[in-house]
């Protein structure tokens, strides 16, 4: 018995001192890989920086998880779950198919912003920027143009080249919203909540666009599924995911920064509830989850601190508090800060039931929901509100009702111009579930007035109802006006293929400053290399002869504001071939005259 006890603490005394040297390792290769990142620039080759960061975050994870785990019994698990299992695939095929379908069609314009970051991707491609850990285009963190670069790397320089690997990771937020939607409210919640996300105009159209938005949900959907899977299991895995995904935020769209600040209310509330007693069972695994944040988040920690302009451009730019924006509307309105932050909060908070988008990345004329589905909205929200905040309170509804308050007020009210729907995409997954909670709430009323209500029915038929309307007001009502991406998005994008073919036979003549550039993002990500020139000065006059080379043609490119200058361009080249290009809505879009060599 002496003997067996021996050895048994010797290989315990063992493992303890592999996990310490894991640990240890962990931290001083972050301090190492910290320390060789300062000697390198924006555009240096960082991949053995990376190499170090993952390195240190496997480490970590040996260190403080059990190395192996029980075996599953897969087959028991599936012989339970099947149904649920094929379900959620199902939803999930659903979510897939409505956002990738036609996608370099839908939205017809490729906008600014999204080729901004597709030559962003580019960028990363050629080498010419080196580091995940920085910030790039719009202070956007620039992990988000490598996680781009890999749709462009698959299918080519192409809005859906560009446009993939943010749809994906829309489509995976919808199984993630089950999962954490399932252990909050049940299964019947969960489903309704998943189906709801699947066929939401909303989310389906930002997973339709080239822009990190669409991370902001899926992120902080994973650190609410880790946090109550740690909480519920003890393991220490579990936290450490947790820590990783808090710290991930700080790679994607400042949205996503929310993550952190929801877990940390979070904790708040859970102390607030069952105080001391709840800090003893979980502050090993806080502990953990620290760490890992500390290390996931570091090299972008150190660049805040170093860059902290670069690291906070965008929200000091969009807040009213750090822009002075509150101070200028108090005095243009002649009013209190107060009611001007009332005004704020209300258009934030009222963005899905009255007011309407009010920028180009969405637009859509109508609230973010339809009137009846607004009020079981509102129903649900009011109802896990007062739920979470009134004794004893809900802490399994807290992180949905704290997820919603906490964007609609950072990312609304204290914003400029609420609601601007880009601000407010992580908002879609809880207010997806809140409808599922009014929604059954309704019908749990139904059930003790009518003995025989047919529930499963009825649900169905409310999903089909919601879904049908959703996908109507997408792909039919929105859709052909092409509302999205301005003017001169649309424009670019029209006469994108008509260049393409053009550019290796054509010098470029772009009649567009100062309403248009052809630095304008879609013209050079959609026609690449070509020979363009701004004609900054409008034409008074024929166009010079040497315009055309000798072994090129040549093609003027006109906006509308200045369409008339081509007869200038006709008179120096009588030959030419005029194109008119005008949106199916009616306006004019761009003319070209084309001259050949």
């Amino acid at each position: 018995m002496k003997i067996k006890t021996f050895i048994l603490g010797s290989l315990a005394t063992r493992a303890q001192r592999w996990r310490a040297a894991l640990l240890s390792s962990a931290f001083l290769l972050t301090g190492f890989l910290l320390w060789e990142s300062l000697s390198l620039g924006y555009n240096e080759d960082h991949t053995a920086i990376v190499a170090l960061w993952l390195l240190a975050f496997a480490a970590y994870l040996l260190a403080v998880a059990p190395a192996a785990r029980p075996p599953r019994d897969w087959r028991m698990w599936w012989r339970i779950h099947a149904r649920t299992a094929t379900l959620v695939v199902a939803i999930t095929l659903l979510a897939f198919g409505l956002r990738v379908w036609n996608l370099g069609g839908i939205p017809f314009a490729f906008s600014g912003d999204e080729a901004s970051f597709a030559l962003e991707a580019l960028r990363v491609l050629r080498g010419e920027i080196g580091t995940p850990f920085a910030t790039g285009f719009l202070s956007q963190p620039t992990m988000s143009f490598y996680y781009g670069s890999l749709g462009i790397a698959l299918f080519g320089a192409t809005p859906a080249g560009a446009r993939l690997p943010w749809t994906v990771l829309g489509v995976l937020t919808v199984p993630v919203i089950f999962w954490i939607t399932k252990r909050a409210a049940g299964k019947p919640v969960a489903f309704a909540a998943t189906v709801l996300l699947a066929t939401y105009h909303f989310h389906i159209h930002y997973a339709r666009l080239s822009l990190n938005n669409i991370a902001d949900p899926l992120i902080l959907g994973l650190a609410l599924l880790f946090w109550d899977r740690a909480t519920a299991r003890g393991d220490a895995r579990e936290w450490a995911l947790l820590g990783a995904m808090c710290g991930l935020a700080l790679y994607s769209y400042q949205g996503a920064r929310l993550t952190p600040l929801v877990i940390a209310a979070t904790i708040a509330y859970r102390l607030a509830q069952e105080r001391v007693a709840w800090w003893r069972a979980h502050r090993r695994g806080l502990l953990i989850a620290l760490g890992a944040f500390l290390i996931v988040a570091a090299p972008m920690l150190q660049f805040a601190a170093f860059y902290p302009d670069e690291f906070n451009a965008r929200v000091n730019q969009m807040g009213i508090l750090q822009s002075g924006m509150l101070e200028q509307a108090t005095r243009q309105a002649d009013t209190h800060p107060a009611l001007v932050l009332f005004d704020q909060f209300v258009r934030a908070a009222l963005a899905f039931n009255f007011y309407t988008d009010r920028v180009v990345w969405y637009g859509l004329t109508t609230p973010l929901l339809d009137p009846i589905f607004g009020i079981v909205f509102l129903l649900g929200l009011g109802y896990a509100t007062v739920r979470v905040f009134l004794p004893p309170g809900n802490r399994r509804l807290f992180p949905f009702v704290v997820w919603w308050w906490g964007a609609t007020i950072l990312g609304g009210a204290l914003t400029e111009s609420p609601p601007s729907s880009m601000r407010l995409v992580t908002l879609t997954a809880p207010t997806c579930v809140l409808i599922a909670l009014g929604l059954f709430r309704i019908l749990g009323l139904a059930r003790q007035a009518f003995v025989k209500f047919p529930t499963r029915g009825v649900v169905l038929g409310v999903l089909a109802v919601f879904a049908v309307i959703s996908l109507r007001t997408y792909f039919v009502d929105y859709t052909p006006r092409r509302i999205y991406g301005s003017v001169r998005a649309e424009a670019a994008t029209a006469l994108a293929p008509v260049l393409r073919d053009l550019r290796a036979t054509h010098k470029f003549y772009f009649l567009g400053p100062p309403y248009m550039y052809w630095g304008f993002a879609t013209l050079p990500y959609l026609v690449p290399d070509a020979d363009a020139y701004d004609v900054m000065v409008p034409l008074t006059a024929p166009a010079p002869a040497d315009w055309v080379p000798d072994d090129k043609g040549a093609v003027f490119i006109a906006v509308p504001e200045r369409m008339n200058e081509l007869h200038f361009a006709q008179a120096t080249f009588a030959d030419g071939q005029h194109r008119l290009f005008v949106s199916p809505a009616g306006y004019t879009l761009a003319a070209l005259y084309i001259v050949e060599r």
